[in-house]
């Protein structure tokens, strides 16, 4: 399967699956999942994007605009909650990554047709 959208304007494909346990919680009360990635060489400020299938399996329920994720766990449900600091800083770092990523395809793109607006002039 091919990701799109991650990085606007590019796309890249698996380089294979790893399986992690991926721990939600503390010592009291925790929540574990044994989850399939999948593997990209892609820049990005995420170390790891959960999808609809790890939320489902989690059984999780997520707020965006509250940065909060809720699950139930074996002591009572579970509230993850995210950090507004950490989140502006990551989406500013995601932006001017995928701003220059853009930038870079466009030059790439702009060079390929120079060359073969030059070799057409030449034959």
């Amino acid at each position: 399967m091919t990701f799109h959208g991650i990085v606007p304007g590019l796309s890249c494909s698996p380089m294979g699956k790893v399986r992690v346990d991926v721990l939600f919680g503390g010592r009291d009360k925790c929540r574990v999942e044994n989850i399939l990635f999948e593997v990209v060489d892609l820049d990005n400020p995420y170390h790891a994007l959960l999808g609809r299938p790890a939320l489902a399996k989690f059984m999780a329920s997520i707020h965006t605009a509250y940065l909060k994720m809720k699950m139930s766990a074996p002591n009572g449900p579970l509230t993850v909650v995210g950090n507004y600091k950490v989140k502006l800083e990551t989406a500013s770092v995601g932006s001017n990554l995928a701003e220059s990523l853009v930038i870079a395809e466009e030059k790439r793109r702009i060079q390929t047709a120079i060359a073969l607006a030059q070799s057409s002039q030449l034959n």
